[in-house]
């Protein structure tokens, strides 16, 4: 057997001796004056003991504290008080007397309550007390969820807000204050990157002096003017939850917004703290893309003529249209035109100029129409079909079908023709009338 199993074997058989001298009612009694809680680490704790002899003469008292691992003595023997003799017959010999002593905190000191044992001495008997120290431990206070009852969260939209808090630290909490303020200085958080869905939690600060909720900003608005949750006794490891009814403004762009989250909390160390913490919400619209209208310059084009398109669109979403392009196909041909991004209630016009295709005429139709100055209409069936994406970059689009009407412009030439043609018959006929009115006139 070596040395410190031997030692340990003694300290044992000492320990069981001194506990069999114990006296099962102890004549004395302990009143422990301590910190209200010590922290790992802490040096030179004072404990006082006031030690009251109820009955009774003791010579030679001494009190011994059995400390647990978590302490030990700041000065070697300074775990041993000596009070000397005690009587409450004799007053030369005071039945109360006070035990000073200073312990070290661990620094490994786990949070928790720790029995104190209080050994007394004396010449003709030992006796056992107790009390108890507390040891804190770190306040820490966490966000760890934020979300939303609506996903996405478009603009115009009402929602509600839930923060959940934890107390991840050793200490518990006396009361906790959730201020929401959703208007942070910095309101434009693009560059955040998400985690959960439309939700964003951003890295803290820590202050020492309070925050106030602030003004709403003109994006998010509470539907309800209180922005400030109470909660009381939160134990470690203990999670609470904060709600809160907001309203996005229709003119809210699609991107992160940042909120800023204030807690103020009281550790049961009686310290009060207040943390600055900023979460963000993904605010995502969807644009909507609307025919307007189709507007034909000329409105009914002739055949083998020029003619210009206009095909108005106009966004009635919530969200900006991005690479909007609009295509047209028909048995005149497939165009295509680039519009480019519209923004919300933007309106955007797509043009196309194409040419109208000569039509054959048959023949007398064609003379009769110039004569008549009737116009020949015909019809052409136009495809349109509309493509744009949306801020995530999903492609979106509709198609539409448009009928084009043409008219077949009449001739003048074979007016001209025609009329040149009945003139000539008319002179004819007058020269040969004329010719036989004067033969007639010789004949006489």
């Amino acid at each position: 057997m070596n040395r410190s199993m031997k030692m340990c074997v003694g300290a044992v058989v000492v320990l069981v001796f001194l506990l069999s001298n114990v006296s099962a009612e102890p004549p004395f009694k302990i009143i422990a004056t301590v910190p209200p809680f010590v922290r790992p680490g802490d040096e030179k704790v004072t404990i006082q003991l006031a030690v009251k002899l109820e009955s009774g003469e003791y010579d030679d008292v001494k009190v011994e504290l059995l400390l647990p691992w978590v302490f030990t003595p700041s000065e070697e023997g300074s775990d041993t008080f000596t009070l000397g003799d005690m009587s409450t017959s004799d007053i030369q010999k005071p039945p109360l007397k006070i035990a000073l002593f200073q312990v070290d905190v661990s620094p490994d000191a786990v949070y928790g309550d720790y029995t104190i044992q209080v050994y007394i001495r004396t010449k003709t008997g030992s006796f056992m007390d107790s009390f108890k120290l507390h040891v804190v431990g770190e306040t820490l206070i966490e966000i760890t969820e934020v979300s939303a009852s609506e996903d996405p969260i478009e603009p115009g939209s009402d929602f509600q807000l839930t923060i959940s808090v934890k107390n991840i630290g050793s200490n518990s909490i006396k009361w906790m204050k959730v201020i929401l303020n959703p208007s942070p200085t910095s309101p434009d958080m693009s560059g955040l990157t998400e985690q959960s869905g439309q939700l964003t939690q951003l890295t803290s600060t820590t202050g020492t002096t309070g925050a106030s909720a602030g003004a709403p900003s003109s994006v998010i608005i509470p539907i309800s003017s209180d922005l400030e949750r109470v909660f009381k006794d939160v134990a470690t490891g203990k999670s609470v939850q904060a709600s809160y009814m907001l309203s996005v403004e229709p003119s809210a762009e699609s991107r992160n917004h940042a909120m800023t989250v204030t807690l103020v909390y009281q550790d049961e160390t009686g310290m009060v703290h207040t943390e600055s913490r900023t979460i963000g919400i993904k605010i995502k619209g969807t644009p909507n893309l609307e025919l307007q209208g189709i507007e034909v310059d000329p409105a009914v084009p002739y055949n083998g003529e020029e003619a210009i398109i206009s095909i108005t669109l106009e966004n009635n979403g919530t969200a900006e249209a991005r690479s909007v392009k609009v295509s047209m196909t028909s048995s005149l041909g497939g165009y295509t035109s680039f519009i480019g991004a519209m923004k919300r209630n933007e309106n955007n016009a797509a043009v196309f100029e194409i040419l109208i295709p000569e039509v054959e005429q048959r023949f007398p139709e064609n003379i009769i129409n110039n004569l008549l100055n009737r116009t020949e209409t015909h019809e052409y069936e136009l495809t349109l079909q509309i493509f744009y994406e949306d801020p995530e970059g999903t492609q979106k689009g509709f198609a539409e079908s448009w009928e084009l009407t043409t008219r077949t412009q009449y001739e003048k030439t074979t007016l001209y023709i025609l009329g040149g043609a009945v003139l000539l018959i008319i002179v004819a006929v007058w020269r040969i009338q004329s010719r036989r009115h004067l033969k007639v006139l010789e004949e006489e």
